[in-house]
C-alpha cells in the first residue's frame, strides 16, 4: 500500500474531527485540539496534493520543492530548480536513433539492438 493511503488512512479521524469542528460552531472549535486541526490539514493537503501542508510552505520559504516523501525515498527534502530541470531533460530524452518495430508497437533504447534488422528499424 502507498505511504500516501496509509497516511490517510491514519489521519483521516483528526481530519473528520476537524470537520466536525468547523461545522459545528466555535465552541466547537475552542474544544478541538491544535494537534487534531493541525493533522487533518496535512492529511488533506498530502490527499490531494501529495505534499504535506507544511512541505508546502517550506517550499514558499526557501523557493524550492520541498517534499516529506521525497526525504524518505532519497534522503533529500529540497530540489532546486537546477535538479528539477535536469530529472526533467532524462525523462524527455530522445530515444529516436534507436527505434524498432516490435508486434505493431515501436520500443526504443538508448543503445543499438544488435539483434535487429534494417527492415524493422523506425527512421
Amino acid at each position: 500500500m502507498p505511504i500516501r493511503d496509509r497516511f490517510w488512512r491514519l489521519l483521516a479521524p483528526f481530519a473528520g474531527l476537524a470537520l466536525l469542528a468547523v461545522l459545528s460552531g466555535c465552541t466547537a472549535i475552542a474544544l478541538t485540539p491544535a494537534a487534531a486541526v493541525y493533522a487533518g490539514v496535512e492529511g488533506v493537503a498530502l490527499n490531494q496534493t501529495g505534499k504535506l501542508a507544511s512541505d508546502h510552505v517550506a517550499s514558499a520559504i526557501t523557493g524550492q520543492d520541498c517534499s516529506f516523501l521525497r526525504y524518505k525515498d532519497t534522503g533529500n527534502y529540497c530540489r532546486s530548480a537546477a535538479e528539477i530541470a535536469a530529472q526533467e531533460a532524462i525523462e524527455r530524452r530522445d530515444l529516436s536513433a534507436y527505434c524498432y518495430r516490435r508486434r505493431g508497437l515501436v520500443t526504443c533504447y538508448d543503445t543499438p539492438d544488435p539483434t535487429a534488422t534494417e527492415e524493422i528499424r523506425v527512421h
